[in-house]
């Protein structure tokens, strides 16, 4: 059972990674909000709190399949002894939560105004009658035309 230390100390690591990804996020998404003049509500703060539960319970239940492969003997099985003592798993979810985080950091804030924008636009649509739609678009029309004379 020598491997299991290696295995958690190697998980430690990885959540450790997940944290500072996720922190990283945080700080950069605290300073496009600021950016844009928006207030930071703890809405937001509360988001952080369940992605982080998510990500290290994700982490944590792989570290359990690592477990159980290796009490299982699984990698000596199929022939890759080299494999014990590493959770693999574990890494690979890590390894995952990280380029979501790294998406996340790199995504556009306009992006994400853009996205806001059209989901409220297309709500108000969903809301009007067709009607409305008809006699709103025949508008936009001559207004269009009125600034082409």
């Amino acid at each position: 059972m020598e491997w299991l230390g290696g295995l958690s100390l190697i998980t430690a690591v990885v959540a450790l990674i997940v944290l500072i990804a996720m922190s990283i996020d945080l700080a950069s998404g605290l300073y496009k909000a600021s950016l844009r003049g928006e207030r930071k509500s703890s809405y937001g703060l509360q988001r952080t709190t369940m992605k982080a539960i998510a990500y290290f319970g994700s982490v944590l239940i792989c570290y359990g399949v690592d477990v159980l492969v290796h009490l299982g003997k699984l990698w000596v099985a199929i022939g890759w002894g080299w494999m014990v003592g590493v959770p693999a798993f574990a890494i690979l979810m890590g390894t995952f939560n990280c380029v979501v985080e790294l998406v996340s950091v790199r995504e556009k804030a306009v992006d994400k105004q853009d996205r806001h924008a059209a989901k409220k636009i297309l709500a108000i649509i969903k809301g009007l009658r067709q009607s409305e739609i008809i006699e709103l678009a025949e508008s936009i029309k001559n207004l269009a035309e009125k600034k082409g004379d």
